[in-house]
């Protein structure tokens, strides 16, 4: 009697589980019918910002934007630097896109898809801009393939391309709208617009590799001109003001506006450029950078006190630098650092000139002489400016210049200074900041800056000298996107944008691809590090000397 009850209860019980488990649904193993799409292109999405951020800086620190460090380059970028980066892309985006697109196509939101296959590509891509070969069709294979070699940076950019083409057919599809996305409100148009533009930014590195190649590829897609071309196509990630867990301001404004002021230095260099280099001061000025003081001296009376935060102006002007370089501070107040001044931090936090209001979200420079603190300015409203519509015209006119593209340099290029001026002046507005009407550029001095570019092209007696105006321009209006910087600086060569060399008189050779990370040199057993710096990415066959160190 035992035996049968004991029998007919686990018979009951097998029958009572066999019921539950069709309504059970583990939350570790999402199936096609409840896996919610939505949250996967979250993650995606904040994957991919994140991404961005971080080899953003490294490159806007390689070209003088932000301040190196170092004071030699094996010194300053060392393989742990882009474990964080390597490690979101291939453990987090990589991973979230693949098993989004399944679960997407069985849910008919082709949409998703096609967004998810953008963003992937763009991650490729610049993978291999910073890395050269890396792995890719072993990649991402689970416990299938925990060790996956190197593919050929070549073979990972024609997939990228290929997943662009793919993204362009799923969206043009008729799945529904997501409407989570961020970057441009589920509209399907501008997500294929930005696909065709990106495999117009992929050809014009590849150009260095396979000409032919690339000229029938860019000449199609100049001739079909569905690039973005326009603001209101611009492909840039938005945060937010909030302060608190999670904080969603821009990490420029998080890291700069402190209570004790900035922690930033930025580049000397590229401030000169825009303040002393033309003999104008560029429109754009206020809008990108803020002085906590418009005068050190004034600001620190003590001779001894100004020794200790400025020490670089009480030695000698550097034997490397070539004469008329910027050294130490610009004028006016725009007090950064120079390329590799690895110097102590001195109490300079309410003094060192930082982000202003765009793209940081932080304040507009009116002479307030004030040091930063949270709560002012635009509030870290501030945006990621990946690929904007100035940065199309630029394209276009370097492919002029060195493909023979139809179109007009000059014209395209006094294009894309007028569209990033007008994307600097109207952004104060959209994050609640109201510049100061007399520190406004008029429309005269705008004119009088782009007559300036105009005329230096005009008088540009080569083709390199043609480039340089461009690239020069195209570097100026890129203030917070490293990743292009520093693409452009070795496509055009330290020839085309002559840069403030380091402080330190051998810092080592300039880093045309970085180390492997040591995440995945460690824990690949296929993998092998660089012996060091100079290794070249596919596309870039420029000469390994003559650049500017």
């Amino acid at each position: 009697m035992i035996y049968c009850s004991v029998v007919l209860l686990l018979a009951s019980c097998n029958k009572l589980n066999s019921d539950f488990n069709g309504l059970l649904n583990n939350p570790n193993q999402p199936n096609t019918a409840s896996a919610d799409v939505d949250l996967y292109l979250n993650s995606i999405q904040l994957n991919f910002a994140n991404f961005y951020s971080g080899l953003s800086n490294l490159g806007a620190q390689l070209t003088r934007m932000e301040t190196m460090f170092g004071p030699t380059y094996n010194a300053a970028y060392q393989p742990q630097t882009t474990d964080g980066t390597w490690t979101t892309a291939y453990a987090a985006l990589f991973t979230n896109v693949n098993a989004m697109i399944p679960v997407a196509y069985s849910q008919k939101k082709n949409i998703h898809v096609g967004i998810g296959k953008v963003l992937k590509a763009y991650t490729l891509m610049t993978l291999v801009d910073y890395f050269g070969d890396v792995p890719y069709s072993q990649a991402n294979k689970g416990i299938a393939n925990t060790n996956p070699a190197l593919d050929k940076g070549k073979a990972v950019y024609d997939s990228a391309v290929a997943l662009l083409n793919s993204a362009i057919t799923d969206l043009s599809s008729n799945g529904p709208t997501p409407t989570n996305d961020i970057f441009y409100g589920g509209n399907r148009a501008n997500w294929s617009t930005l696909a065709k533009t990106l495999k117009l930014k992929a050809y014009m590195n590849y150009r260095l590799a396979d000409a032919a190649t690339a000229t029938t590829n860019i000449t199609a897609l100049l001739s079909e001109n569905d690039l973005v071309n326009s603001t209101s196509q611009d492909f840039q990630y938005q945060y937010g003001s909030k302060s608190l867990a999670p904080d969603s301001r821009h990490p420029k404004y998080a890291g700069n506006y402190t209570p004790t002021g900035s922690s930033d230095y930025l580049g000397n260099y590229f401030m000169w450029t825009m303040v002393t280099e033309k003999g104008l001061i560029d429109p754009r000025t206020r809008y990108y950078f803020y002085r906590q003081t418009t005068d050190i001296t004034a600001a620190i009376t003590d001779p001894v006190t100004l020794q200790f935060t400025q020490p670089c102006r009480f030695q000698a002007y550097p034997s490397n630098y070539p004469s008329g370089t910027v050294f130490c501070m610009v004028s006016n107040g725009y007090f950064g650092r120079d390329h590799g001044d690895n110097s102590g931090t001195p109490p300079d936090n309410q003094l060192k000139t930082t982000w202003g209001v765009y793209p940081a979200g932080g304040q507009f420079d009116a002479n307030q002489n004030v040091a930063v603190k949270p709560g002012i300015g635009g509030l870290g409203q501030g945006i990621l400016p990946i690929w904007i519509s100035a940065f199309t015209d630029f394209l276009k006119a370097e492919a002029v210049l060195t493909l023979n593209a139809s179109g007009d340099g000059r014209a395209l290029t006094l294009s894309g200074i007028n569209k990033s001026i007008s994307k600097v002046m109207a952004f104060p507005s959209s994050v609640g900041v109201t510049p100061t009407a007399s520190f406004v550029p008029s429309q005269s001095t705008i004119n009088n800056y782009t007559s300036f570019v105009g005329n230096a092209y005009d008088g540009a007696a080569t083709l390199n000298d043609k480039l340089a105006v461009v690239a020069k321009e195209f570097y100026i209006s890129a203030w917070g996107n490293g990743i292009e910087s520093y693409n452009l600086y070795r496509r055009l060569g330290s020839q085309a944008i002559k840069m403030q060399p380091a402080l330190q008189p051998n810092p080592g050779s300039f880093i045309r691809s970085f180390f492997y990370p040591a995440v995945y040199v460690n824990y690949n057993n296929t993998a092998k590090q660089k012996t060091d710096l100079t290794t070249q990415v596919f596309w870039d066959t420029n000469p390994k000397t003559g650049w500017v160190y």
